[in-house]
């Protein structure tokens, strides 16, 4: 018995050691998911992942007490979800450590974290490390992947710029810019789907907003895991729907020219469709597109006009492409920054996105 005892004693004062041990814990580890794309870089002795686009999440399973990421991304804002609860914002618009501690003094036991990038590729790219906790990872201990997977290509609306903000006269701040309350955001967790973005301010289907720095429309973003790197995507990740947020910038300077518009929307879809060969696209407008804006042009009706006819020209072609048009912002639900939608706009247009895609075609991959 007294051997019994002490062996007993033994291992769990060897598994309190364990607990108590920080352990760095790779990016690579089985305990480890990132959802997003990325690219591995070595530095050093380490292999490391960059990232870029806004809704790119780190998630670790453990049994331990405390945990810290390692990470190196100044300028952007990222939720955490400890254990399924939504925990103060990790905020590095300020901040170039490399290592930031989520949580301590844990009850021991299993502990499920994600750090989810909020902010948009144009505030930099992202340096993932790994984990460091007090404790063992427990790859068994992550949550399910959801078997509906969605990528949503757009602009500022999609990555929720200022849709935490209140006051229209605001600029872009990176603290009120978060892409899980964009429509894209709420979409995604009304199905219960797994969301990706490509998402950058400013950007249109073939011709940008005025104040964009980059000439790029988004089309040219699409091929990559960094725009500001020019890195690559090997595209292995294959979503279910891909849906298109367009229009809007490229009437910022007035009405563009239609064979452009149209031409540059045919041939995204038909590049998307080469790489997503089984994702159904589903083409929308609005919030911000309004027929008063800029003065004496009818832009809604003009760019519903334009999706339209891309729309009818690809499923010509024979692609499986939708058509859905969210509802207009009219100032009842308030604004975000710069007239963006206001986090109550979004979840209107995030709602209705969700209750086009399960009532029609897609109610079958929902269950």
């Amino acid at each position: 018995m007294k051997k019994l005892f002490y062996i007993s004693l033994l291992f769990t004062m060897f598994a309190c050691n364990i607990l108590d041990k920080e352990t760095i814990v790779s990016p690579l580890d089985s305990a480890v998911r990132v959802n997003g794309r990325f690219a591995k870089e070595v530095l050093g002795k380490d292999t490391v992942l960059r990232t870029s686009f806004s809704g790119t999440s780190f998630t670790i399973a453990f049994e331990g007490t405390e945990v810290s990421i390692l990470l190196k991304s100044p300028a952007n804002v990222f939720n955490v979800i400890l254990n399924g609860k939504q925990m103060p914002p990790l905020d590095l618009s300020t901040n170039s450590d490399e290592k930031h501690l989520i949580a301590k003094n844990l009850e021991k036991g299993i502990h499920v974290i994600t750090v989810a990038k909020r902010t948009e590729s144009s505030q930099g790219d992202d340096i993932f490390k790994g984990f460091a906790v007090k404790g063992v990872p427990k790859k068994e201990a992550l949550p399910l992947e959801p078997k509906l997977k969605i990528e949503f290509l757009g602009n500022s609306i999609t990555a929720g710029y200022g849709v935490l903000d209140s006051v229209k006269e605001n600029t872009y701040s990176p603290i009120t810019e978060d892409v899980f309350s964009s429509y894209a955001g709420v979409a995604s967790r009304e199905l219960k789907a797994e969301m990706r973005t490509v998402a950058f301010s400013g950007r249109g289907i073939y011709r940008n907003h005025p104040d964009s720095k980059d000439a790029r429309p988004l089309p040219g973003f699409f091929p990559y895991v960094s725009v500001n790197a020019n890195i690559p995507w090997d595209f292995l990740w294959q979503p279910d729907i891909v849906i298109i947020n367009l229009g809007i910038n490229d009437f910022a300077l007035g009405v563009p020219d239609s064979a452009k518009f149209v031409g540059s929307m045919v041939k995204f879809a038909k590049q998307i469709n080469e790489k997503y060969p089984k994702a159904e696209i589903v083409i929308i407008d609005g919030p911000m597109v309004n027929d008063f804006y800029p003065e004496g042009v009818p832009s809604l009706t003009l760019c519903r006009d334009f999706l339209d006819a891309a729309k009818n020209e690809l499923v010509k072609q024979g692609l499986a492409v939708h058509r859905f048009s969210l509802s207009p912002q009219d100032g009842s639900l308030g604004y975000g920054a710069d007239w963006h939608p206001s986090k109550e706009q979004a979840e209107k247009n995030g709602k209705e996105l969700a209750e086009f895609l399960f009532s029609s075609w897609f109610k079958r991959e929902v269950h």
